[in-house]
């Protein structure tokens, strides 16, 4: 049975933006717990400019479900996480300046290191996973670096110009999650999933986590403005 998991980032993106605490990610994260959420997923940048430490150390302890932190390969997020003794932890590509979404590792390019973190991260507990590109290779890699999980990449979903586009890219990722599957990797999947295709991606086998991160923001929005709204005018 697959699980809704909530990517708090954009929340964290508002309030970083805004400046102050409010948005605070921490209380939209408990509130979507509240909704239905089954897991809870952030990404811990190296600049911060997504959830901040404070963020991730508060989840950590308050999240009641599943909590997975996406996190570059550098040592000093690593270790903080390794501190905190997060449950899952989900490598990314290295932090581009020119966006704040994380990206897929190509998982061939890092094998001495990530055979390292890997069994770091193993040895106190913590499930790895990476976020990868929807390709066979990738898959590959991943089972052969014995990762726990994958996070398939599905942003092409945006991208996908009429429905046979679409329809042929479920059809590459129902074959790569059965290889996944036969594999024994864990699947979760991530990007370019909202209200639209959730449904075409739950059919799908073998997958646990759907993220979903910025459809989830919009549509809340649009939904609390009303009562926001008559909130101020019981005020007057």
């Amino acid at each position: 049975m697959q699980r809704i998991a909530f990517d708090v980032d954009p929340i964290a993106i508002i309030r970083n933006t805004l400046g102050g605490n409010e948005p605070d990610p921490v209380n939209a994260t408990l509130l979507a717990e509240i909704g239905g959420a089954e897991s809870i997923v952030c990404y811990f940048r190296d600049d911060e400019k997504t959830v901040t430490a404070r963020d991730v150390r508060l989840l950590n302890e308050l999240v009641k479900t599943h909590f997975n932190v996406r996190v570059n390969l550098t040592e000093e997020r690593i270790r903080a996480l390794i501190a905190m003794k997060v449950p899952m932890v989900t490598f990314v590509a290295p932090g581009d300046v020119h966006t704040l979404k994380p990206e897929t590792l190509s998982l061939a390019n890092y094998v001495p290191t990530l055979q390292n973190y890997i069994a770091e991260l193993r040895s106190n507990g913590i499930l790895t996973s990476a976020l990868i590109a929807p390709e066979l290779s990738e898959v590959k890699a991943a089972s052969k670096l014995e990762l726990d999980y994958i996070e398939i990449d599905a942003s092409v979903l945006d991208e996908a110009e009429d429905m046979a586009s679409e329809i042929d890219f479920l059809d590459k990722l129902n074959g790569l999650l059965l290889a996944a599957g036969k594999l024994g990797l864990g699947i979760n999947i991530s990007g370019g999933i909202g209200y639209d295709n959730l449904r075409d991606i739950a059919a799908l086998e073998y997958i646990e986590d759907i993220v979903v991160a910025e459809p989830v923001v919009h549509k809340s929005l649009y939904i609390g403005m009303e009562h926001a709204i008559r909130d101020l005018q019981s005020m007057l």
